[in-house]
């Protein structure tokens, strides 16, 4: 017998169930001129099909837009069921891996297409709420130097309600300052060693971001009172006298009122050379609290810097925590030399002259798409030699950018500049 069948309007074709046994999960009915006749499910029942069953079907509302992982994201949890061609769920399939996102034609959409073993869909993505956006790092100004003209240095991104990037970041960003907790005029500069917590909203209140902007040191810092050692003469890792020390005229442009080698208060050095840490800033035999002998470039100790003191002769010293994860002496804090001869930073703050870096860690680096590290996009084993088009900074930390637009770290743990 052959008869036209039209589908059942309530049979849920996005959630198949595979039982004939009730009238309410026929797929099709039998079509005649006069009247429309069921036919035993078991005669006309439909074998189910795959299928991929979205909460929403048609558009996908999201209110963070800017940020393509958190579009994915999205798109990820939109999937809320995959079906196998036996009306069973497949629960093996990672949804992420059906999902592909790309920019729509209008500021705010988005294209979503889903793709599970033949079958497609596509849905739109729209922006719900205003999309402002405001990011910013801390930074540091001279002692003494005028605030006004610096307010705005810890601005790195400002979108307007649409999400389009602002050509001036300070346009409409309101500037609100607090010192231990309670809202100041002005950051002082006068105010040496002062941490301000510094907000920029944006004119219609809807982002903002807070950052810390640290007050430099005066010209003199006062002796470390803590000890009466006055062997700072010696040479105690290359300090010699007063010629680590020059605070009769400090130019780091980093406002710490030390001299250019001087490592950034929150930044990473490491050891070039054998050094100890001790428990003041004199040097004492008697004070040493780890040593630190001298180790092939992958393997040299690494250090962040907390701040700074000198000796009674007038030596730079580094109040450190030890960062050598799995090292006995991992998280003890103290003192160590500043002697650029000894201790320099971790991270390159140059361009290679030939724009060439070898990859030098043993397991190799990742390039990623984000200059924060994130979203790995390819992976340059030991010995790779890496061509490199530019140089950010990122927070306190540097990176090298490549001629596709990744970004790989400027540890001189893992890279080396030059081919090697």
């Amino acid at each position: 017998m052959v008869a036209p069948v039209k589908p059942n309007s309530h049979f849920d074709f996005n959630n198949p169930i595979d039982d004939s046994f009730y009238n309410d999960t026929y797929v099709f009915g039998f079509v005649s001129d006069d009247t429309d006749t069921q036919l035993g499910d078991q005669d006309l029942y439909a074998k189910p099909f795959k299928n991929i069953v979205l909460a929403n079907e048609e558009s996908l509302p999201a209110t963070n837009y800017d940020n393509y992982n958190d579009l994915v994201k999205a798109a990820v949890a939109n999937v809320t069921a995959l079906f196998n061609d036996d009306a069973t769920k497949d629960t093996t399939t990672d949804p992420a891996s059906i999902v592909k996102v790309t920019p729509g034609t209008t500021a705010g959409s988005w294209n979503i297409d889903y793709n599970y073993s033949g079958v497609s869909k596509h849905i739109t993505g729209i922006k719900t709420t205003d999309a402002s956006y405001i990011d910013g790092k801390d930074f540091k100004v001279n002692y003494g130097s005028n605030w006004d003209s610096q307010k705005f240095n810890g601005l790195t991104k400002h979108l307007d309600q649409n999400g389009q990037a602002v050509t001036k970041l300070s346009d409409g960003v309101n500037v609100t300052i607090q010192l231990n907790g309670k809202t100041v005029n002005a950051v002082d500069t006068n105010n040496a060693g002062a941490v301000y917590d510094v907000t920029y909203t944006t004119g219609n209140n809807a982002a903002s971001k807070t950052v810390k902007v640290t007050v430099g040191q005066r010209g003199n810092i006062p002796s470390n009172n803590n000890s009466n050692n006055n062997n700072s003469t010696t040479n105690n890792n290359g300090n010699s006298g007063n010629s680590a020390w020059n605070p009769s005229n400090p130019s780091n442009p980093n406002g710490t009122g030390l001299p250019n080698y001087a490592a950034v208060k929150g930044s990473a050095v490491y050891a070039t050379k054998g050094i100890y840490m001790y428990r003041s800033a004199n040097f004492k035999k008697s004070q040493r609290m780890a040593t630190y002998p001298k180790a092939k470039r992958v393997n040299r100790p690494m250090f962040v810097v907390l701040g700074y003191d000198k000796s009674n002769g007038g030596a730079l010293r580094y109040k450190v925590r030890d960062v050598n994860h799995g090292k006995k002496t991992a998280g003890k804090v103290g003192y160590i030399t500043a002697n650029p001869k000894y201790v320099v930073n971790v991270y390159y703050k140059t361009m290679p002259k030939s724009h060439k870096i070898t990859v030098i860690n043993k397991k190799g680096i990742h390039a990623y798409k984000n200059v924060n590290l994130t979203g790995r996009a390819k992976t340059f084993k030991k010995g790779t030699h890496v061509t490199v088009k530019s140089f950010e900074k990122h927070n306190l930390t540097t990176r090298y950018k490549l001629s596709n637009g990744t970004y790989i770290t400027a540890n001189k743990k893992l890279v080396i500049q030059g081919n090697y």
